[in-house]
């Protein structure tokens, strides 16, 4: 009898959401079906303009967590007809939400998800997974990134030294057999890279990189640029597109004398991915093992190229390791809601800095 578990993933880039249908009924993880569903326009514009201001009103939460919660539904109700299954043969969802904003620095912490978990499970009635980061956050962690435990599940049992690095909105990185497990948000991955590109009407994202590969860097702007705080702190650490944003981008131009194309700027903010991400790589001494890359950041083909032209390490995807790298962290939440149900919990303290071990998730039960 299959143990059926799907996972909802919606990156800091808020363009899609993933879906990703698991058999878990023995030790290995069966991937059943990938897909993706797009966010509706308007959704997806409320949702990165959140984001980008500075103090959110409750009513909009409300309304954005309500519709986000709706997408959600509908692409598990899809999934399940096109898969020809039982709703009641699904042991749970788990579903990370999209993330709207992400705070781990203030004097109370907090991190924003959107998408409510109670309405995902009254609406399908079906127990749902969610709130992933909020124990983190309470045991004094950053709440942020949780997938590497997954990573040390998925791709770390042949004990050999890897490193995973996701590159969604955010960029993010898992060291593993270091000798423990060790992850971090590099900087940004995509989330500035798009920002520029809808700014300047070239479309939501720089298709293949090919805007920033017609650009030149600009070396001050990108010096500038480097010297921000996040890039000078030692992990663990997190953040989110609430701070590398629109306003970030234009503060770092403002302190430069002379005037920049756009397409010179975004050449800049591509090497700003780069060069945080080799510096990290080089940081924790594993420059010289291999590389594995998913999230969307894999598609920007002149991104995955000065990764692999700048960094002395061999660049290869998840693709490699048996899994697709458009779905990992999707997979991820599938497989944390089993985790939660079976009352696991973990260790992240090398991690997010969290103080001994905290449950990843909470459970939504289907109101009677």
């Amino acid at each position: 009898m299959a143990d059926i578990y799907i996972g909802l993933m919606s990156g800091t880039s808020a363009d899609s959401i993933d879906c990703a249908t698991l058999d878990l009924s023995s030790k290995d993880i069966k991937v059943l079906d990938c897909r993706n569903f797009k966010i509706p326009k308007d959704l997806r514009k409320d949702v990165i303009q959140s984001s980008q201001i500075e103090k959110i009103e409750k009513k909009l939460v409300d309304n954005l967590n309500y519709r986000m919660a709706e997408v959600l539904v509908e692409a598990v109700k899809q999934t399940i007809d096109e898969l020809n299954i039982e709703a009641e043969d699904i042991k749970a969802i788990g579903s990370h939400g999209q993330t709207i904003k992400h705070e781990p620095m203030l004097e109370k912490p907090y991190t924003l998800q959107i998408g409510d978990p109670q309405k995902i499970s009254n609406d399908l009635k079906i127990r749902t997974v969610g709130n992933f980061r909020h124990d983190d956050i309470k045991a004094g962690g950053e709440g942020a990134p949780i997938t590497p435990v997954f990573h040390k599940r998925v791709f770390g049992e042949d004990k050999k030294k890897k490193v995973i690095v996701n590159i969604g909105g955010i960029t993010n990185i898992t060291a593993l057999d270091h000798p423990e497990i060790i992850g971090f948000d590099t900087g940004p991955g995509n989330c500035l890279m798009d920002c520029w590109s809808r700014e300047n009407n070239v479309g939501d994202y720089d298709d293949k990189g090919s805007w920033a590969s017609s650009g030149i860097v600009n070396q001050p702007l990108l010096e500038t640029m480097m010297k921000d705080d996040y890039f000078l702190r030692k992990y663990p650490k997190s953040t989110g597109p609430d701070y590398f944003n629109h306003k970030w981008i234009k503060d770092n131009i403002s302190k430069l004398a002379n005037k920049i194309s756009p397409e010179d700027v975004q050449a800049t903010l591509l090497q700003i991915t780069v060069l945080s991400l080799i510096e990290s790589i080089d940081l924790l001494n594993l420059s010289e093992e291999t590389i594995y890359l998913c999230g969307g950041g894999v598609h920007n083909e002149f991104l995955f190229n000065q990764i692999a032209k700048q960094s002395k390490a061999k660049i290869k995807t998840t693709l490699d390791l048996g899994i697709n790298p458009d779905y990992v962290e999707a997979i991820c939440f599938a497989w944390l809601a089993k985790q939660r149900l079976e009352n696991i919990n973990f260790n992240l303290n090398k991690i997010t800095g969290s103080k001994g071990e905290v449950y990843l998730g909470r459970i939504y039960e289907p109101s009677r």
